[in-house]
């Protein structure tokens, strides 16, 4: 049987020093050739997760973003989920007032704060990335409509993001701790009709995916909206509340969390097909 299969990159496909695990490259090279179609979801910038697409090897869509916007093998944007104008203008006002530095992206562009550090990849890359002065940043938004998602980075967010009913605005929001992709605190806020689930289910609208099962495995709570459309795997790293969701909880990202949740699934079901008995799946929602 061939699966929709959509993972999440970090602390998912690679592990928590930002290495793609090579036994979750050799699995899904082995789901491809076998028919499985593999798209990356991912809360990367494009510029940020084009690494890993290109080592990979993929030539499928690339959902970056949290799902708020989705672009075509040769970079270019064929679904993009802007935030509400009146919104979005509100929005920067917030996060432009604050001490600390912002971003906000424009599809394929995010206009930086000015002393914002541009001297690590992807935030080096002109082409995505651009440095502003603040009072510029208006004049380059224009009215406001293409925005489509606002961040901050710096220390002490977390009350920031808890001080904030966004969904009352019409969005979504999430903290992220420093990381080694990132080693300041981060908020990222899109709009409320953006996430991965949403990006996963316009592809299958659009690009004909709608035929093949779906196999979405992700740590965090905007994997979790992946979960409905098929079967959703955790990793044991993963969030609790993702884990609460998930039909399987899968190894360790350190341990080939994708690999092991390919097994279960993907390969597994050859097994069945040949007469085998596949091995069966614990729910996480039982232990």
């Amino acid at each position: 049987m061939s699966y929709l299969i959509v993972s999440d990159i970090d602390h998912t496909l690679l592990n928590d020093r930002g290495e793609l695990v090579a036994a979750n490259a050799r699995a899904l090279a082995k789901a491809r050739a076998k028919g499985a179609v593999v798209v990356l979801a991912t809360a990367r910038s494009y510029a940020g997760a084009l690494p890993v697409y290109q080592e990979l090897a993929l030539d499928t869509p690339l959902i970056c973003s949290n799902g708020t916007l989705v672009y075509d093998p040769a970079g270019h944007i064929i679904m993009a989920q802007a935030i509400k104008q009146g919104t979005s203008k509100q929005l920067v006002e917030l996060f432009t007032a604050t001490p600390h530095h912002w971003s906000v992206r424009v599809k394929d562009i995010a206009y930086l704060h000015p002393d914002f550090d541009t001297s690590r990849p992807p935030f080096d890359n002109r082409r995505y990335y651009r440095p502003v002065p603040s009072a510029a940043l208006p004049g380059m938004l224009g009215a406001y409509q293409d925005v489509v998602s606002v961040s901050l980075f710096g220390e002490d967010l977390a009350g920031f993001y808890m001080a904030h009913d966004w969904r009352a605005m019409g969005l979504v929001a999430a903290y992220y701790p420093p990381s080694l992709f990132n080693p300041q605190e981060a908020v990222a806020v899109n709009s409320h009709q953006a996430s991965k689930g949403e990006a996963v289910r316009w592809l299958q609208r659009h690009l004909g995916f709608s035929q093949l099962p779906v196999l979405a495995i992700g740590d965090s709570p905007a994997d979790a909206t992946m979960f409905p459309l098929g079967i959703g795997v955790a990793p044991a790293n993963a969030a609790a509340e993702v884990k609460a969701t998930a039909d399987w909880l899968a190894p360790h990202c350190d341990d080939g969390a994708v690999a092991a949740a390919l097994q279960r699934y993907v390969f597994a079901s050859e097994d069945e097909q040949a007469g085998l008995e596949p091995p069966k799946a614990s729910s996480s929602k039982d232990e």
